[in-house]
């Protein structure tokens, strides 16, 4: 089955770690507006993309069995590196160097060994810009998620294309997954790229969205109603076939009597993994064809 997967932060990492035993073409498609901690200074200093989410999930990808895995996540601890992530700078030295982000982004996952693909959902820099109900704009995730009431409308800093290849994984797919993870700083970047909604809108294949199980503790815990319902509603389109809930979530677990989880975080590998694999069975047994 030809599987595509949407957002960012950790939630993306945790599905594809997820689903990669259960998938044989896998292709990440991954949100840049991250302006928060040392991925935030690397694009103030150097003007790109954020490369954060972008490698948690390759080395999220990484077999177990790859012994050079943990160097990708070391982080500096003093000195004019602290805090920093080995990781990032790899593949800002490789976006440096190559033609295109994209580019680097695939010579990085190629350092692991990876044989899934990792898209970046564009190019080009741009960031996250909230337009509150008294008009006035706040810039950047961080700011966004610090606020005391959700924004009247999202859009991007700059409107930019989608990286190649996003668009047409989205359509040769057999199954989109979109989140869990963050509404705003994880799932809605890559949904603001006209070209990557479009594909979405138009592609033959099951559209998943994955709900979180736990309250977000960033600014949409201000909100009364479901997460998607928002989402939708700022996007003027319905982006999926299928919400699998907390409660869906449950009862898929409550079914395997073996199974136990003391998850109390947005997302679960465990739980993802047992989750994805009856939903793939089911979604088999019904005809989506791999």
């Amino acid at each position: 089955m030809n599987i595509v997967c949407i957002g960012g932060g950790h939630g993306l990492a945790q599905v594809l770690s997820a689903i990669k035993p259960v998938c044989h073409q896998l292709t990440a498609i991954v949100a840049t507006t991250d302006n928060g901690g040392c991925t935030g200074k690397i694009r103030q200093s150097h003007d790109c993309i954020a490369l954060g989410d972008i490698r948690r999930c390759c080395v999220q990808l990484a077999s177990k069995a790859n012994n050079t895995k943990s160097i990708y996540e070391h982080r500096f601890t003093n000195g004019a590196l602290k805090g920093h992530c080995l990781g990032n700078l790899i593949l800002l030295n490789m976006l440096q160097k190559a033609r295109s982000a994209t580019a680097a982004v695939a010579e990085f996952n190629k350092l692991l060994n990876n044989s899934e693909t990792v898209l970046p959902m564009s190019e080009s820099p741009t960031d996250l810009v909230a337009v509150l109900h008294s008009k006035e704009e706040v810039f950047g995730e961080c700011a966004i998620d610090a606020l005391n009431s959700l924004p009247e409308k999202i859009y991007l800093s700059n409107k930019v294309s989608a990286s190649p290849g996003c668009v047409d994984a989205i359509l040769n797919a057999d199954l989109v997954i979109i989140g869990p993870g963050s509404i705003i700083s994880s799932v809605m970047p890559a949904l603001l790229v006209e070209e990557i909604l479009d594909a979405i809108q138009n592609t033959s294949a099951c559209r998943v969205f994955i709900e979180n199980t736990v309250d977000e503790d960033s600014v949409m815990k201000h909100s009364a109603s479901a997460g998607v319902d928002w989402l939708q509603a700022q996007l003027g389109s319905k982006i999926y076939d299928l919400s699998i809930s907390p409660s869906a979530i449950s009862e898929i677990l409550n079914i395997d009597s073996c199974y136990k989880s003391d998850c109390g975080h947005l997302h679960d590998i465990s739980e993802l993994n047992h989750v994805f694999s009856a939903f793939l069975k089911s979604s088999m047994h019904k005809g989506i064809q791999s």
